[in-house]
């Protein structure tokens, strides 16, 4: 019936493309059209750390760590991220994130599945944890965007998504303009597992998601707090990586 109720829409208010603005037939609750989609640069994962997924320069044919993760070893055992955070895909992540967008989840959902399925689908994973937002900035945006991209990927994967596991404790500065060191500091001790779930974490293994990966201070330090509540293997996944 939803299916049917969508298609008369479309007859009557064609969707367009998010980023031409063109009339777009990608399918049902698709906002991105096939011409902007090819041009999504997707993570090559053919050069790539084996810890972060950054992507490489050049063939590295046996497992590479890169000097960053090297240095600073982070919370999570691996990430990985569907695309590099440039054109149809960060206008994506930027509609949903501050233009009240929420209707192109479904557009970002299947970056995050095609990236599940090509590098976690053996891991036993027992549920998805979005990252939070703290409670200044969730009034601000009026929702959490990771939390609605665990939720869809939970009803595409059946792996259960607990939106309110991890809380951020402190309103912690935009990273945007910070460098790595920055970044590290500013999110130092700014997450903890919400007391009444924590028995959702211990022995477990946890798909912890995010839109956006950049040093991965973020992903580690929430990573930190499922580690310190008992995860046993933490798995990081963004939509895209800066």
């Amino acid at each position: 019936m939803l299916g049917l109720w969508g298609g008369l829409l479309d007859l009557v208010y064609p969707r367009v493309c998010l980023v031409c603005h063109e009339e777009t037939d990608a399918g049902p609750a698709r906002h991105l059209c096939w011409e902007c989609a090819r041009k999504i640069r997707y993570q090559s994962h053919e050069a790539y750390c084996s810890r972060c997924g950054r992507d490489i320069p050049g063939p590295h044919a046996d497992a590479f760590v890169c000097a960053a993760c090297r240095a600073h070893p982070p919370g999570f055992d691996l990430a990985r991220s569907a695309a590099h955070f440039e054109g149809p895909a960060r206008d994506l992540v930027h509609a949903l994130k501050y233009h009240h967008a929420s209707y192109v989840v479904p557009d970002l959902a299947d970056l995050l599945e095609a990236c599940h399925s090509r590098h976690y689908a053996a891991e036993p994973v027992d549920l998805i944890c979005p990252v939070p937002l703290h409670p200044a900035r969730l009034r601000e945006r009026e929702y959490n965007q990771s939390a609605l991209l665990g939720q869809e990927l939970a009803r595409r994967t059946g792996i259960p998504c607990i939106p309110d596991l991890l809380v951020r404790t402190r309103d912690t500065p935009t990273q945007t303009h910070l460098g790595a060191d920055a970044r590290r500091a500013n999110v130092r001790g700014a997450f903890e597992v919400h007391s009444v779930l924590s028995d959702w974490v211990e022995g477990r293994t946890v798909l912890l998601l995010d839109d956006v990966m950049t040093t991965g201070a973020t992903l580690s330090e929430a990573s930190h707090a499922l580690r310190a509540a008992g995860a046993v293997r933490i798995l990081a996944l963004t939509v895209a990586r800066d």
